[in-house]
Protein backbone atom coordinates (compact mmCIF):
# COMPACT_ATOMS: atom_id res chain seq x y z
CA UNK A 1 0.00 0.00 0.00
CA UNK A 2 1.55 3.24 -1.33
CA UNK A 3 1.17 6.89 0.79
CA UNK A 4 2.31 10.17 0.36
CA UNK A 5 4.82 11.65 2.48
CA UNK A 6 2.18 14.07 3.91
CA UNK A 7 0.57 11.51 5.12
CA UNK A 8 3.22 9.41 6.44
CA UNK A 9 4.58 13.04 8.19
CA UNK A 10 1.44 13.48 10.01
CA UNK A 11 1.37 10.00 11.28
CA UNK A 12 4.64 10.61 12.81
CA UNK A 13 3.78 14.06 14.06
CA UNK A 14 1.20 12.55 15.47
CA UNK A 15 2.85 9.48 17.17
CA UNK A 16 6.08 12.13 18.56
CA UNK A 17 2.86 14.47 20.14
CA UNK A 18 1.41 11.46 21.89
CA UNK A 19 5.12 10.00 23.00
CA UNK A 20 5.66 13.60 24.03
CA UNK A 21 2.79 13.37 26.65
CA UNK A 22 3.91 10.61 28.13
CA UNK A 23 7.12 11.85 28.72
CA UNK A 24 5.77 14.74 30.79
CA UNK A 25 4.08 12.31 32.64
CA UNK A 26 7.36 9.94 33.34
CA UNK A 27 9.26 13.19 34.15
CA UNK A 28 6.38 14.51 36.83
CA UNK A 29 5.90 10.97 38.09
CA UNK A 30 9.97 10.62 38.84
CA UNK A 31 10.34 14.14 39.94
CA UNK A 32 11.73 16.02 36.96
CA UNK A 33 14.94 13.76 36.50
CA UNK A 34 16.24 15.65 33.00
CA UNK A 35 15.14 19.26 34.37
CA UNK A 36 17.26 18.91 37.12
CA UNK A 37 20.36 18.34 35.28
CA UNK A 38 20.09 21.65 33.82
CA UNK A 39 21.17 24.45 36.49
CA UNK A 40 20.27 27.63 33.87
CA UNK A 41 17.63 28.83 30.97
CA UNK A 42 14.50 27.33 30.08
CA UNK A 43 14.49 24.56 31.19
CA UNK A 44 15.89 25.31 34.72
CA UNK A 45 12.83 27.89 35.15
CA UNK A 46 10.36 26.01 33.58
CA UNK A 47 10.99 23.49 36.85
CA UNK A 48 11.43 26.18 39.20
CA UNK A 49 7.73 27.06 38.29
CA UNK A 50 6.59 23.52 38.32
CA UNK A 51 7.90 23.32 41.96
CA UNK A 52 5.67 25.59 43.00
CA UNK A 53 2.56 24.08 41.67
CA UNK A 54 0.16 21.30 42.41
CA UNK A 55 0.16 18.04 40.46
CA UNK A 56 -2.93 19.51 38.55
CA UNK A 57 -1.61 23.14 37.76
CA UNK A 58 1.40 21.16 36.82
CA UNK A 59 -0.45 18.95 34.19
CA UNK A 60 -1.83 22.47 33.16
CA UNK A 61 1.04 23.77 32.38
CA UNK A 62 3.03 20.98 30.46
CA UNK A 63 -0.34 20.21 28.70
CA UNK A 64 -0.16 24.20 27.21
CA UNK A 65 3.64 23.73 26.84
CA UNK A 66 3.33 20.65 24.42
CA UNK A 67 0.25 21.52 22.53
CA UNK A 68 1.94 24.72 21.72
CA UNK A 69 5.40 23.22 19.50
CA UNK A 70 3.18 20.38 18.24
CA UNK A 71 0.64 22.49 16.41
CA UNK A 72 0.10 20.24 13.47
CA UNK A 73 -0.80 17.20 15.33
CA UNK A 74 -3.17 18.61 17.56
CA UNK A 75 -4.69 19.93 14.94
CA UNK A 76 -5.41 16.64 12.99
CA UNK A 77 -6.22 14.74 16.28
CA UNK A 78 -9.24 17.10 16.45
CA UNK A 79 -7.51 18.77 20.09
CA UNK A 80 -7.78 22.16 21.38
CA UNK A 81 -5.91 24.24 24.48
CA UNK A 82 -8.39 24.35 27.05
CA UNK A 83 -8.92 27.85 28.52
CA UNK A 84 -6.89 26.25 31.91
CA UNK A 85 -4.12 25.44 30.08
CA UNK A 86 -3.43 28.41 28.04
CA UNK A 87 -3.94 30.44 31.31
CA UNK A 88 -1.31 28.25 33.20
CA UNK A 89 0.99 28.78 29.89
CA UNK A 90 0.58 32.09 29.64
CA UNK A 91 2.07 32.53 33.44
CA UNK A 92 4.95 30.21 33.01
CA UNK A 93 5.76 32.57 30.37
CA UNK A 94 5.30 35.77 32.13
CA UNK A 95 7.28 34.31 35.47
CA UNK A 96 10.63 34.07 34.82
CA UNK A 97 10.39 37.12 32.19
CA UNK A 98 9.12 39.13 35.48
CA UNK A 99 11.17 37.12 37.87
CA UNK A 100 14.12 38.91 35.39
CA UNK A 101 13.11 41.71 35.11
CA UNK A 102 12.35 42.29 39.17
CA UNK A 103 15.58 41.13 39.54
CA UNK A 104 16.96 43.76 37.18
CA UNK A 105 14.92 46.28 39.07
CA UNK A 106 16.46 45.57 42.39
CA UNK A 107 19.87 45.99 41.21
CA UNK A 108 19.18 49.43 40.51
CA UNK A 109 17.76 50.05 42.88
CA UNK A 110 21.15 49.18 44.73
CA UNK A 111 23.06 51.10 42.06
CA UNK A 112 24.35 54.59 41.69
CA UNK A 113 21.28 55.16 39.02
CA UNK A 114 18.48 54.48 41.15
CA UNK A 115 16.48 57.35 39.78
CA UNK A 116 15.37 55.46 37.16
CA UNK A 117 14.39 52.66 39.07
CA UNK A 118 10.25 54.21 39.41
CA UNK A 119 10.50 54.13 35.75
CA UNK A 120 11.33 50.64 35.40
CA UNK A 121 8.75 49.67 38.28
CA UNK A 122 5.46 51.29 36.55
CA UNK A 123 6.73 49.64 33.03
CA UNK A 124 7.00 46.01 34.89
CA UNK A 125 3.70 47.04 37.01
CA UNK A 126 1.47 45.91 34.45
CA UNK A 127 2.89 42.99 33.94
CA UNK A 128 3.25 41.87 37.88
CA UNK A 129 -1.13 42.31 38.29
CA UNK A 130 -1.13 40.67 35.17
CA UNK A 131 0.40 37.66 37.32
CA UNK A 132 -0.88 38.00 40.48
CA UNK A 133 -3.49 40.42 40.03
CA UNK A 134 -3.99 44.10 41.91
CA UNK A 135 -3.32 43.83 45.65
CA UNK A 136 -4.81 45.63 48.48
CA UNK A 137 -2.16 47.70 50.39
CA UNK A 138 -2.27 47.69 54.68
CA UNK A 139 -2.89 51.65 54.83
CA UNK A 140 -1.23 54.69 54.48
CA UNK A 141 -0.16 57.00 51.40
CA UNK A 142 -2.07 57.11 48.47
CA UNK A 143 -3.84 53.98 47.12
CA UNK A 144 -1.56 53.63 44.35
CA UNK A 145 1.05 53.36 46.73
CA UNK A 146 -0.40 50.80 49.06
CA UNK A 147 -0.94 48.76 45.90
CA UNK A 148 2.61 49.12 45.03
CA UNK A 149 3.95 47.99 48.10
CA UNK A 150 1.78 45.37 48.36
CA UNK A 151 2.43 43.92 44.58
CA UNK A 152 6.25 44.39 45.68
CA UNK A 153 6.11 42.69 48.71
CA UNK A 154 4.01 39.92 47.01
CA UNK A 155 6.63 39.54 44.41
CA UNK A 156 9.50 39.75 46.65
CA UNK A 157 7.20 36.64 48.99
CA UNK A 158 7.06 34.42 45.10
CA UNK A 159 10.72 34.69 43.97
CA UNK A 160 13.05 34.26 47.27
CA UNK A 161 12.76 30.92 47.73
CA UNK A 162 13.62 30.31 43.96
CA UNK A 163 17.65 29.55 43.82
CA UNK A 164 19.65 32.34 41.99
CA UNK A 165 19.36 31.34 38.39
CA UNK A 166 23.14 31.21 37.35
CA UNK A 167 22.87 33.92 35.26
CA UNK A 168 22.31 36.01 37.70
CA UNK A 169 25.04 34.79 40.08
CA UNK A 170 27.66 34.53 37.19
CA UNK A 171 26.49 38.41 36.83
CA UNK A 172 27.72 39.47 40.48
CA UNK A 173 30.81 37.45 40.36
CA UNK A 174 31.54 39.44 37.43
CA UNK A 175 30.07 42.91 38.90
CA UNK A 176 32.13 41.92 41.78
CA UNK A 177 35.75 41.62 39.60
CA UNK A 178 35.72 38.09 39.37
CA UNK A 179 37.51 36.58 36.12
CA UNK A 180 34.70 33.81 35.62
CA UNK A 181 35.97 31.09 33.09
CA UNK A 182 34.32 28.41 31.35
CA UNK A 183 35.03 25.45 29.38
CA UNK A 184 36.77 26.18 26.20
CA UNK A 185 34.30 25.26 23.18
CA UNK A 186 36.55 23.39 21.79
CA UNK A 187 37.61 20.96 24.87
CA UNK A 188 33.89 20.71 25.08
CA UNK A 189 33.80 19.94 21.63
CA UNK A 190 36.22 17.10 21.61
CA UNK A 191 35.31 16.03 25.06
CA UNK A 192 31.34 15.34 24.02
CA UNK A 193 32.45 13.44 20.61
CA UNK A 194 34.71 11.05 22.41
CA UNK A 195 31.88 10.22 24.57
CA UNK A 196 29.51 9.95 21.97
CA UNK A 197 32.11 7.96 19.37
CA UNK A 198 32.98 5.94 22.26
CA UNK A 199 29.19 5.06 22.45
CA UNK A 200 27.42 4.97 19.93
CA UNK A 201 30.46 5.25 16.75
CA UNK A 202 29.99 1.47 15.81
CA UNK A 203 26.18 2.40 14.69
CA UNK A 204 27.63 5.72 12.76
CA UNK A 205 27.33 5.55 8.97
CA UNK A 206 28.61 9.47 8.46
CA UNK A 207 29.95 11.83 10.64
CA UNK A 208 31.34 15.35 9.89
CA UNK A 209 33.04 18.34 12.14
CA UNK A 210 34.08 21.38 12.18
CA UNK A 211 36.50 23.21 14.86
CA UNK A 212 37.10 26.35 13.72
CA UNK A 213 35.30 29.47 15.09
CA UNK A 214 31.95 28.39 15.07
CA UNK A 215 32.63 24.41 16.01
CA UNK A 216 29.78 22.11 15.57
CA UNK A 217 29.73 18.00 14.86
CA UNK A 218 27.28 15.80 13.39
CA UNK A 219 26.54 12.25 13.41
CA UNK A 220 24.12 10.11 11.15
CA UNK A 221 23.20 6.18 11.86
CA UNK A 222 20.85 4.36 9.75
CA UNK A 223 17.08 3.66 11.61
CA UNK A 224 14.95 1.56 10.15
CA UNK A 225 12.68 1.86 6.93
CA UNK A 226 15.01 3.94 4.89
CA UNK A 227 15.67 6.83 7.36
CA UNK A 228 18.71 8.08 8.99
CA UNK A 229 19.18 9.77 12.30
CA UNK A 230 21.31 12.34 12.71
CA UNK A 231 22.12 13.91 15.58
CA UNK A 232 24.19 17.52 15.43
CA UNK A 233 26.28 19.15 18.50
CA UNK A 234 26.86 23.05 18.62
CA UNK A 235 29.24 24.50 21.19
CA UNK A 236 28.54 27.99 20.94
CA UNK A 237 30.00 31.26 19.82
CA UNK A 238 31.80 31.27 23.63
CA UNK A 239 32.96 28.57 25.78
CA UNK A 240 30.96 26.50 28.25
CA UNK A 241 27.83 25.64 25.89
CA UNK A 242 26.72 22.51 24.60
CA UNK A 243 23.75 22.01 22.14
CA UNK A 244 22.32 19.04 20.73
CA UNK A 245 19.44 18.22 18.19
CA UNK A 246 18.06 15.25 16.18
CA UNK A 247 16.54 14.93 12.70
CA UNK A 248 15.50 12.05 11.14
CA UNK A 249 15.97 12.06 6.96
CA UNK A 250 15.45 9.57 4.18
CA UNK A 251 18.70 7.56 3.08
CA UNK A 252 17.65 8.12 -0.55
CA UNK A 253 17.34 11.39 -2.29
CA UNK A 254 14.90 12.33 -4.67
CA UNK A 255 13.50 15.28 -6.96
CA UNK A 256 11.43 17.47 -5.26
CA UNK A 257 10.41 21.43 -5.79
CA UNK A 258 11.38 24.23 -3.75
CA UNK A 259 10.83 27.35 -3.99
CA UNK A 260 13.57 27.84 -6.70
CA UNK A 261 12.46 24.83 -8.75
CA UNK A 262 13.37 21.31 -8.62
CA UNK A 263 16.31 20.02 -6.82
CA UNK A 264 17.62 16.81 -5.20
CA UNK A 265 17.42 15.95 -1.74
CA UNK A 266 16.59 13.82 1.12
CA UNK A 267 13.10 13.87 2.65
CA UNK A 268 12.76 15.46 6.08
CA UNK A 269 10.75 13.66 8.68
CA UNK A 270 11.50 15.44 11.44
CA UNK A 271 14.36 18.36 12.91
CA UNK A 272 15.41 19.96 15.50
CA UNK A 273 14.19 17.13 17.92
CA UNK A 274 15.65 17.35 21.33
CA UNK A 275 14.57 16.94 25.15
CA UNK A 276 13.79 20.36 24.92
CA UNK A 277 11.84 21.00 21.68
CA UNK A 278 9.47 17.48 22.35
CA UNK A 279 8.26 18.91 25.89
CA UNK A 280 7.76 21.96 24.64
CA UNK A 281 10.02 24.20 26.88
CA UNK A 282 11.88 25.73 24.03
CA UNK A 283 13.35 24.67 20.51
CA UNK A 284 16.86 24.26 21.07
CA UNK A 285 18.36 22.16 24.51
CA UNK A 286 20.95 23.57 25.98
CA UNK A 287 23.72 23.25 28.66
CA UNK A 288 25.04 26.53 29.71
CA UNK A 289 27.50 28.08 31.72
CA UNK A 290 29.96 24.64 31.93
CA UNK A 291 32.84 25.65 33.61
CA UNK A 292 35.13 22.87 34.97
CA UNK A 293 35.44 18.79 33.76
CA UNK A 294 32.62 17.57 36.45
CA UNK A 295 29.84 19.81 34.88
CA UNK A 296 31.05 18.94 31.18
CA UNK A 297 30.93 15.32 32.56
CA UNK A 298 27.92 15.74 33.93
CA UNK A 299 26.42 18.02 30.65
CA UNK A 300 27.92 15.09 29.04
CA UNK A 301 26.17 12.25 30.97
CA UNK A 302 22.60 14.53 29.98
CA UNK A 303 23.25 14.41 26.37
CA UNK A 304 23.67 10.68 26.25
CA UNK A 305 20.95 9.63 28.21
CA UNK A 306 18.77 11.75 25.92
CA UNK A 307 20.28 10.44 22.95
CA UNK A 308 20.15 6.69 24.27
CA UNK A 309 16.55 7.19 24.86
CA UNK A 310 15.82 8.75 21.56
CA UNK A 311 17.53 6.28 19.57
CA UNK A 312 15.21 3.34 21.84
CA UNK A 313 12.22 4.98 21.15
CA UNK A 314 12.40 5.80 16.92
CA UNK A 315 12.00 2.45 15.52
CA UNK A 316 8.42 2.35 17.39
CA UNK A 317 7.68 6.17 16.01
CA UNK A 318 8.98 5.32 12.91
CA UNK A 319 7.18 1.40 12.46
CA UNK A 320 5.06 1.13 9.31
CA UNK A 321 6.48 4.38 7.79
CA UNK A 322 8.95 2.78 5.56
CA UNK A 323 10.47 5.16 3.07
CA UNK A 324 9.56 2.85 0.09
CA UNK A 325 5.82 3.21 0.84
CA UNK A 326 6.14 6.41 -0.15
CA UNK A 327 4.32 6.96 -3.64
CA UNK A 328 4.63 10.84 -3.95
CA UNK A 329 6.05 13.95 -2.10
Amino acid sequence: MSVTFAKVKEEFDIRRYLWAKSEWEREINEAFPNLLTFKGGPAWETLQYLRQLNRREQELVVGGLFKRFHPDAVKTMGETCSPDEENFRARTDDFFRLRREYWGLCQLEASADREFAPLVWQIMRSRAVMLLGEIEGPGGGSLKQQHDAALRAKLEELFRPIPVPCEEEIAARKKAGEKVRFVSKFKLQKMMMARFEKEFGPQCVASSYDDLCDPHSLYEIRGPGGWRISTHFWFGRGAGLLDYCHGIFSEAKVVQQGARGPYEGSLVLGSMISFCSWLGICSQTQWEYLANPEEVERACDAVLDQCRHFFAVAPKLLAGLEFEKISSW
